[in-house]
C-alpha cells in the first residue's frame, strides 16, 4: 500500500513539477485568477473598512478558492488519466484501493494549496496591504481547518465518482466544482447576502466551514451562533463524506460489472 502511494507521489511530482514544467504554467495560471478575484474585492470594499481587513477577507477568499480548485483538478485529472491509461482497471483487477493513488496525491496537493495561498498573500501585501488578522479563538481555526478539509475531501470523492461514472465531465462535476461552493458563501460571507442566498447557502457543506474560518480569522459576522455553525457543520461535512465514499463505492462496483467508461473531453 506505501510503496503505491509512493510511487504515485513520485510520478506526479516529476510529471507536474519537473519534466512538463507544469510547476511554472500552473503558477501562472493561478496568478491570473488571483487578479481576477482580488480586483473586485479591492475595488467595491467600503471605504471605511481598513485595507489590511480588506486584504484579510480576499485572502481567506482565495484560500477556500484555491483548495476547491485543487481537490477538484488534481483527484478528478488523476482519475481521467487512470482511466485512459488502464491504470484503474490494472489496480481493480490487482485488488488495490483507489484511495491509495488518492493518498499519494495528498501531498503534492498541500504543497500546491500553500504555494497559492503564499502567492496570493505576496500579490496582496506588494499591491495593495498585508492581510491582517484577528485570531481570538485557535481553537475554533482550528476546528474550521478540521471542518474544511473534511469537506475537500468529500469534494473531490463526488467529482471523482461523477468522472468514474460518466469517463468525462459532468454537469454534477461544473456544479460542486466552482458554482456552488462559490455561491454557498465560500467567497463572500453570508451575511452580505441576501436571507434567500443565506438560506439556499446553508443547506449546502460549503458554507460552515468558509463562515467559521472567516470568524476565526477576521472576527467576521456568522449569521449563526458559533455553537450552530460547528454543530450543523460537522454533520453536513460527516454525511457529505459518507455520500461520497457511497458514491464512489457505487462507481466503482459498476466499472467492476461493466467495464470501465470510454473516455470523452480529456
Amino acid at each position: 500500500m506505501m510503496e503505491t502511494a509512493y510511487h504515485t507521489l513520485s510520478a506526479y511530482f516529476k510529471a507536474e513539477m519537473v519534466r512538463e514544467h507544469g510547476f511554472w504554467i500552473s503558477l501562472l495560471g493561478f496568478t491570473l485568477w488571483g487578479f481576477l478575484f482580488i480586483g473586485p474585492v479591492v475595488l467595491f470594499s467600503p471605504s471605511s473598512m481598513p485595507r489590511s481587513l480588506v486584504a484579510g477577507y480576499a485572502l481567506v477568499a482565495m484560500t477556500v478558492f484555491s483548495s476547491y480548485m485543487t481537490a477538484t483538478w488534481d483527484w478528478s485529472g488523476h482519475l481521467r488519466w487512470m482511466l485512459r491509461s488502464g491504470v484503474l482497471e490494472h489496480a481493480l483487477v490487482a485488488g488495490r484501493s483507489i484511495y491509495v493513488y488518492f493518498m499519494g496525491l495528498l501531498p503534492v496537493s498541500l504543497m500546491w494549496l500553500m504555494i497559492e495561498v503564499g502567492e496570493i498573500y505576496l500579490l496582496l501585501t506588494v499591491l495593495y496591504a498585508q492581510p491582517g488578522f484577528n485570531i481570538a479563538d485557535p481553537v475554533l481555526l482550528v476546528a474550521s481547518l478540521i471542518m474544511l478539509l473534511v469537506v475537500l475531501v468529500a469534494h473531490s470523492l463526488i467529482i471523482g465518482a461523477s468522472v468514474l461514472a460518466s469517463g468525462t465531465s459532468s454537469i454534477v462535476t461544473e456544479l460542486i466544482s466552482w458554482l456552488i461552493p462559490i455561491a454557498s458563501g465560500g467567497m463572500t460571507p453570508l451575511a452580505s447576502m441576501p436571507p434567500q442566498v443565506q438560506t439556499l447557502a446553508l443547506m449546502t457543506p460549503y458554507s460552515y466551514p468558509a463562515e467559521l474560518l472567516r470568524y476565526s480569522l477576521l472576527g467576521a459576522p456568522m449569521v449563526l451562533h458559533t455553537g450552530d455553525v460547528l454543530l450543523y457543520g460537522s454533520l453536513y461535512a460527516s454525511l457529505y463524506l459518507a455520500a461520497a465514499v457511497a458514491s464512489n463505492t457505487l462507481a466503482l462496483r459498476n466499472i467492476r460489472r461493466r467495464g470501465a467508461p470510454s473516455i470523452g473531453m480529456y
